[in-house]
C-alpha cells in the first residue's frame, strides 16, 4: 500500500521576528525527516507596515523569493513551494492580494488567517478575546469567510485560535462556527488543524486543561458539515517541519475528518511538482 507523502505547507523563518532558522535550514531538516513538499509561509508583510511586530518587513519580501527560488536549487529532491500567511486588509481589497502576492511576487499559494481584531479601538491578538466578546469572533468568522469568497486562499489555517480563552462550547458559538464550515464546503476552501497548538502550553478548562487549539466542538462540527481539513506544522523552528504531525492526523481521524495535505499541494503549481511528487 502506497504511503501517503509528507506535506507541510505551514512554515514560518525567522524573517517574522518570532521564529527560528533560514529557509535552507528548514528544507535540509525537511530532508532528513523524509518531507516531500514543504511550504514556505512567512507573515504576509504589507506596504504600510500594518502588523510589522509579527512579520518581514514589505521591502524583504523579494529577498524571501530569491531565498525560495534558491532552495529549490540547492534542495531538488523536495518539492520546496513559495507562500505567505495572509491576514485579510480590506483596504487592500483583493486585487492587492492577487495581482502583488500572487503576480508580481510569483507566490504559489496564501494560507489565510485572522490573527488580531480589535478591541475599543486598541489592536488585540485574537486569542486574548474573552468568552464576553463573542462579537468579536463573529468579526473574525465574517474576515476568514470574506478571505474564502474572495477565492484568495488554499486553505485557512486555525481556524479556532480565537477561542483559547473560552471554556464552554455555546449555541451561540455553534452557529457562528456552522457558517464557517458551511463557507468553506461551499467555495471548497479546506480549514487546518493546526500541529504548533500541540506543542502549546495547555490552557485550564474549569477542574481540567484542554490544548489551546484544535479545541474539539470545532472539529466535531466540520465533520458534520463534511469540510476538508488540512494539517498544518505550523513550524517556528526547522526541527518542527514535521513535528506532531502523525499524532494530528491521528487526531483528525477520530472525528472521521478528510484530509487534503497531497491534494491541496498538487493543485497550487502543478508545473513545480515532480512525478507524483516523488
Amino acid at each position: 500500500m502506497k504511503q501517503p507523502l509528507r506535506v507541510n505547507l505551514h512554515t514560518h523563518t525567522r524573517r517574522c521576528k518570532h521564529a527560528q532558522g533560514e529557509i535552507s535550514d528548514y528544507c535540509a531538516e525537511a530532508v532528513r525527516q523524509n518531507v516531500a513538499v514543504l511550504g514556505f509561509s512567512d507573515h504576509s508583510p504589507f506596504p504600510g507596515g500594518e502588523y510589522a511586530s509579527t512579520r518581514m518587513d514589505f521591502a524583504e519580501l523579494a529577498d524571501y523569493c530569491d531565498d525560495i527560488r534558491r532552495a529549490r536549487e540547492a534542495f531538488p529532491d523536495l518539492t520546496v513551494l513559495a507562500g505567505l500567511e495572509a491576514d485579510y486588509l480590506p483596504a487592500l481589497g483583493p486585487s492587492f492580494y492577487r495581482e502583488v502576492y500572487l503576480g508580481e511576487y510569483g507566490l504559489d499559494y496564501l494560507i489565510g488567517a485572522v490573527h488580531f481584531t480589535r478591541r475599543a479601538g486598541e489592536l488585540i491578538w485574537v486569542g486574548d478575546i474573552t468568552p464576553e466578546e463573542t462579537e468579536l469572533v463573529r468579526g473574525c468568522i465574517e474576515e476568514s469567510i470574506q478571505m474564502m469568497e474572495n477565492g484568495l486562499i488554499a486553505y485557512l489555517a486555525h481556524p479556532d485560535m480565537a477561542l483559547v480563552r473560552f471554556r464552554t462550547w455555546t449555541p451561540e458559538l455553534a452557529a457562528l462556527y456552522r457558517d464557517l464550515m458551511q463557507a468553506s464546503a461551499t467555495f471548497d476552501i479546506p480549514l487546518e488543524i493546526n500541529a504548533y497548538g500541540f506543542r502549546k502550553p495547555p490552557v485550564q478548562n474549569g477542574p481540567e486543561s484542554r490544548r489551546q487549539y484544535p479545541w474539539n466542538p470545532v472539529w466535531e462540527l466540520a465533520a458534520e458539515c463534511g469540510v476538508k481539513t488540512v494539517i498544518g506544522a505550523d513550524a517556528h523552528k526547522p526541527v518542527d517541519v514535521w513535528s506532531n504531525m502523525p499524532e494530528v492526523f491521528d487526531y483528525s481521524r477520530q472525528f472521521g475528518l478528510a484530509n487534503y495535505n497531497e491534494a491541496t499541494a498538487a493543485r497550487l503549481h502543478p508545473a513545480r511538482k515532480t512525478a507524483d511528487f516523488r
